[in-house]
Parts: structure tokens; sequence; C-alpha cells
């Protein structure tokens, strides 16, 4: 379905269509959108569209920077400075629950495998089971974002009380470093800096987070305001049939390593054992709720917060 979505998308490419007044390239509102990724597998996907022509077949420019983390892209696109952006979907889901922005996901990410993300410590260090992890300093990506998420609701399983001032954010390439030199005690780490500190960074696992109640999770998502969408609703298809054909893309693994060495600088054995994701085109609203679901069962939410994802995801272009 989504490659007939796809190549029906491309019929009105051939220029015989005339251009709407007051319209870009292809009929669309807008052919120049600022869009931001994240120096994480996750990005893989809009590489392969860049890479492989496929935002250019649909008329769009994409001019894509790398933010600092998911947080940081929420509040940029929120601020009007990047159109669509790269996040876990805690950060998005929680301005939207708290009524401060009205934000919608465009698109799918992916949804965890098998040791995707790992919690790791020290390796051969003071941190060797779960209840060691009582008052240290956990390094995650962004405040309140997927990892923790997931991390917390492990924690509650265990009945361990680890309180938000123990989550230190910062970037996964800097990670290793911080547990090296005690800054941190324990990290959750995602792709392809995982299997990169793993195999040289003396760090090992201690739990998979996204396991059990958690396993196949949605966790990353590409974002826009209902504003951006509302107005362009025919550049928004457009970048959703551009993606759709670079999920495709993704599905093969050399396609993915390739990209992974060239835009986030990792060596070749690194990502030939590195963990795939899934990369999705589905936008079931379904899938979405169990992170609205976990973020309440954690405490993340209150019930009268809990977001109806159906109201924040859009249909996939036709």
């Amino acid at each position: 379905m989504v490659l007939v979505a796809a190549i029906g998308g491309c019929s009105a490419l051939d220029g015989s269509a005339e251009t709407p007044q007051g319209q870009g390239a292809a009929g669309l509102e807008k052919s120049t959108i600022n869009v931001a990724d994240l120096k994480i597998i996750d990005s893989a996907p809009i590489r392969l569209a860049m890479d492989n022509g496929h935002f250019k077949a649909e008329g769009l420019d994409v001019k894509l920077t790398t933010g600092a983390k998911g947080s940081a892209n929420i509040q940029n696109v929120i601020g009007g400075t990047a159109d669509i952006v790269l996040t876990s979907y805690p950060p998005a889901i929680t301005p939207v629950a708290k009524k401060v922005a009205e934000l919608k996901v465009v698109a799918d990410a992916i949804t965890t495998t098998e040791d995707l993300f790992l919690l790791v410590v020290k390796k051969d260090g003071p941190i060797t089971k779960v209840t060691d992890l009582v008052g240290k300093k956990i390094a995650v990506s962004s405040p309140g974002g997927i990892g923790e998420l997931a991390l917390r609701s492990q924690m509650k399983i265990h009945g361990i009380d680890i309180t938000k001032e123990q989550y230190q954010s910062t970037s996964f390439a800097d990670m290793p470093t911080l547990l090296n030199n005690n800054d941190v005690q324990a990290a959750i780490m995602n792709e392809p800096f995982l299997t990169e500190a793993l195999q040289k960074a003396g760090v090992t696992k201690l739990i998979s987070p996204f396991s059990g109640s958690t396993a196949d999770f949605p966790t990353s998502g590409w974002i826009a305001t209902r504003k951006f969408v509302d107005e362009n609703p025919r550049t928004v298809a457009a970048f959703q049939r551009a993606m759709a054909k670079a999920v495709t893309d993704a599905q093969g693994r050399d396609a993915v390593e390739k990209v992974v060495i060239k835009y986030i600088g990792v060596k070749d054995n690194v990502a030939k054992l590195m963990t795939l994701p899934t990369f999705s085109s589905s936008t079931d609203p379904r899938r979405f709720q169990r992170v609205v679901d976990l973020m309440v069962a954690t405490g993340e939410l209150k019930e009268t917060e809990r977001v109806d994802m159906q109201t924040m995801v859009i249909a996939p272009a036709k």
C-alpha cells in the first residue's frame, strides 16, 4: 500500500499540469522546507530520501540540519525555525498534553527491536544489578524522552525509585566519556553509538529498557505544528510520499549501513554489527497510544492530560 501511494503520488510530476497560482513546484504551497533530524540511526531514511532523489522527485527542496536532541528539535518547530523535525514521541506529546502547542505526527520513524537501546554501565564497575542504580546518575539523550520513559517503566517493575533529578541529559556520543569519568554511572544508549561503545569504550549491558511490555515500541517520528500542516497540505503529503519511498529503501541493510557511515561517521565494522530498528511507514494511532499510556502509567502525564493520538496523527499521503 505504501508503494502504491508513493508511486501514485508521482503522477503529477511530469510537468503537464499547470502550477496553481501562489504555489511552488509540483503545486506545493512551499517547495523549500527546513527539516531537522538527529544524529542517530532513526535518521537513516531521510538521508536515503536525500541521496536517492525522492524529495526532488516530489518537487521538494529539503534544507536538512541536525538537531542536538529531540527536545531541542521540538522547541525549534514550535518556535518556527524548523518546519518538520525528528524527535522521540514524549517531547512531542507533552506540549500537546499541557496545551502549550498543537503538534502533528507527519510520519513514523522507527519501532524498537531487541537490544536497539540498552542501559549500559562501566565494565567491571560497581554497578552490577538494577538495584545498584538507586541514587546514581543516569545519562539520557533528552529530558523526559523515550529512553527515560522506558527505563522508568522498568524501574517501576523492579520496585526501584529513580527520581527525575538522577537523569542527566546529554548526547549519545558523549555518554561513554561521562561513564568513564564517573560523571554518570549508567547511560541509555541507541545505535549506532551503542555498538561502538560496547566495542571499545569499556561499557557493558545492564538491562534492555525496551523489553516485555515495552517491546516493539514506537519511539520516534517526524513532527510538525498543526498550523504548518493545515497551511501546507500538499507539501506535507509530498514529504510523506518521499519518506515512504525511503522507508522501502531502508529495508536493505546495506543501504542503512552506507548512510550511517557517511553521515554519522561510524566505522565499517560498527555499521555491520549494529542492531537495526524497524523502519516503519505505519501511522496507526493505536500504536502511538502505547506511548501516551506509558507516560500516564509512569507519572509523566496526569490521567487528565491523556492525549488521544488520533487527534495528533495525520493520514498518510495518497
